[in-house]
C-alpha cells in the first residue's frame, strides 16, 4: 500500500497508522474517518480505542468527522479488539473503527476500518477507502441530518461475554482451579480483567494492569516480554503466563516451567489442541512466514494449510474465502470460525481449557515439532528495491523451492525456509529464516543478508 511519509504516517492492510504528532495529526484522522463514512453510507458506527494517551484526542476527531458524514456514533470508550470484532455484526453496526496503536510503540496511534461483519477490510474495500482518504472526496449531510452520538450500551458488552462462554468448556476451566499470570501492557485488556477472570473462575494475577497513557514496555509480544514474569510462574504455581499488546490482539506465552515461548508457538499450541475437535481435513490459514510447525500438525490430521500474504487482515480474508475452521499466524495470534478477528480473551480461555483438560503446558510442548527461527529486519532504502529483491532468487533458487505469494519463500527438502519481504510501512527488509538447528537458521539468515548487501 502507498507510503505517505516514512514512519510517521502510513497506509497499509490495517488502515491508518502513524506518529502522533508530526505524522498522525487529528486532521488525518478526521479525512480517515470522512473517508470511511463516505464509505459506509449513512449507518450505526461503533468508534472504540485503546488507552493510549492520544486516543481520546484521536477519537474525537473520528466521531465528529463521522456524524459530519451522517453517521450514528456509539462511543465505545475503551474496548479490546476482539470486542470490536464481536460487537459490530452483533450490534447490527454498519462498521467500525478500533483507534489503537496494537503492538506498535509509545508515541504511535492508528485507525483500524472494520466491516459490518466485525473483520478488517479486505483489499478491495480497502483500496476503495484509500482513494476516498488520498482524493479528499467526502460525503456531508446538513445540520438536519446530523444525529447525535451515544454510548454503548452496556448490554452489548455482557452479549461478549455470553459469546465467549458459548466458545469455551467453561467448566472443565472452572474445576481445575487454574492461576494465571498476565502482563496487560496497560491496554484496554486490563479494563476487562475482574470479568474475565471471574467468568472462568480462574484465579488472575495482573501487571501493568492500569488501562493509561503509559506504555510500560515494547508492546509486541515477543519472549524478552515474557522475562519479568517468567520467576513467578513457580513461587505462584502458574499454569502459564501471558503477555498482550495494547489492543488485546496478540498473545505470547510463558509455560509452567518459566520458559518465554517464542510468538511463533501461541499458534500451534492451539491448533494441536483444537484440531482434535474438527472434523478431519479442515482447513487451516496461515502466511507465508509462520513456523512450519503449524504445517506438521495439520500434516497429523490430513488438514490442508491456505497460505495468505503477511498480516491479520490478509489472514482473516483468506480464511473468510476458503471457509477456514482456524487461522493465525507467527505474531502471536489465531481465531476460530466463529469470529472473524483476533481477540485476546478467546485465545487465552483456549489455552486455559486446553491445560484443563490435556495438562499442563510442558506436556503439550514436548509433543510438538519445534523449529529454531532467526527474525531480522535488513534497511533498505532503495527506489528499486522490488526488482533487487527478485533478483534474490539467483542466490537460492537452484537448492529451495521458490514461492512469491509475498515477497520471495525459498524451502528446503530438510524443512528449512527462508522468508523476504519488504515492508510496506518502513524501508526495510523482513527477513526469516527457519531451520531444525539454530546454526542452520542462522547460517542461511547470514547469506541472505550478505547478498542483498551485494545487490
Amino acid at each position: 500500500m502507498q507510503e505517505l511519509n516514512t514512519r510517521l504516517l502510513t497506509l497499509g492492510t490495517a488502515g491508518m497508522r502513524g506518529v502522533v504528532g508530526p505524522g498522525l495529526t487529528p486532521g488525518a484522522a478526521s479525512d480517515f474517518a470522512s473517508a470511511f463514512a463516505t464509505f459506509t453510507g449513512e449507518g450505526k458506527v461503533l468508534v472504540g480505542t485503546d488507552p493510549r494517551a492520544s486516543s481520546e484526542m484521536l477519537r474525537n476527531a473520528v466521531s465528529a468527522a463521522l456524524t459530519g458524514g451522517g453517521c450514528e456514533v456509539v462511543d465505545g470508550g475503551i474496548l479490546t479488539a476482539g470486542l470490536m470484532h464481536y460487537l459490530i455484526p452483533a450490534g447490527g453496526y454498519a462498521g467500525g473503527i478500533l483507534i489503537t496503536g496494537g503492538h506498535q510503540a509509545a508515541g504511535t496511534n492508528g485507525l483500524i476500518p472494520l466491516a459490518a461483519d466485525g473483520s478488517y477490510f479486505d483489499h478491495l474495500r480497502r483500496r476503495e477507502l484509500f482513494d476516498f482518504y488520498l482524493g479528499k472526496h467526502f460525503d456531508t449531510v446538513p445540520t438536519g441530518r446530523v444525529l447525535p452520538s451515544r454510548m454503548l450500551d452496556p448490554e452489548e458488552v455482557e452479549g461478549y461475554w455470553a459469546f465467549l462462554e458459548r466458545q469455551l468448556d467453561v467448566k472443565a476451566i472452572r474445576n481445575a482451579g487454574l492461576t494465571l499470570l498476565a502482563d496487560f501492557c496497560n491496554g484496554s485488556g486490563a479494563a476487562f480483567k475482574e470479568r474475565f477472570a471471574s467468568l472462568l473462575g480462574i484465579r488472575l494475577i495482573a501487571i501493568n494492569d492500569t488501562p493509561c497513557g503509559t506504555i510500560p514496555r515494547d508492546p509486541e509480544p515477543r519472549p524478552r516480554s515474557g522475562l519479568p514474569i517468567r520467576s513467578l510462574i513457580s513461587p505462584l504455581n502458574a499454569a502459564a503466563g501471558l503477555v498482550f499488546n495494547s489492543d488485546l490482539s496478540r498473545m505470547a506465552i510463558v509455560s509452567d516451567s518459566g520458559e518465554p515461548l517464542s510468538e511463533e508457538m501461541t499458534y500451534p499450541l492451539a491448533e494441536d489442541y483444537l484440531r482434535s475437535k474438527l472434523p478431519k481435513g479442515a482447513r487451516v490459514v496461515t502466511n507465508v512466514c509462520t513456523t512450519r510447525t503449524v504445517d506438521d500438525i495439520a500434516a497429523r490430521y490430513d488438514a490442508v494449510v491456505e497460505t495468505s500474504q503477511v498480516g491479520q487482515a490478509w489472514v482473516i480474508d483468506r480464511a473468510r474465502a476458503t471457509g477456514a475452521a482456524l487461522a493465525g499466524e507467527g505474531s502471536g495470534c489465531f481465531t476460530t470460525a466463529a469470529l472473524r478477528g483476533f481477540d485476546g480473551f478467546l485465545m487465552a480461555g483456549i489455552l486455559l481449557e486446553a491445560i484443563a483438560t490435556r495438562g499442563p503446558l510442558v506436556g503439550q510442548l514436548a509433543k510438538l515439532p519445534r523449529y529454531e527461527m532467526v527474525k531480522q529486519a535488513v534497511p533498505s532504502n532503495s527506489p528499486n528495491a522490488y526488482s533487487l529483491l527478485r533478483r534474490m532468487i539467483r542466490e537460492f533458487g537452484d537448492e529451495a523451492e521458490v514461492s512469491e505469494t509475498d515477497g520471495l519463500r525459498f524451502d528446503w527438502p530438510d524443512g528449512g525456509f527462508l522468508s523476504l519481504r519488504l515492508s510496506s510501512t518502513e524501508p526495510v527488509l523482513r527477513l526469516i529464516s527457519e531451520a531444525k538447528s539454530r546454526a542452520l537458521a542462522s547460517e542461511r539468515a547470514w547469506r541472505a543478508r550478505l547478498a542483498w548487501e551485494r545487490l
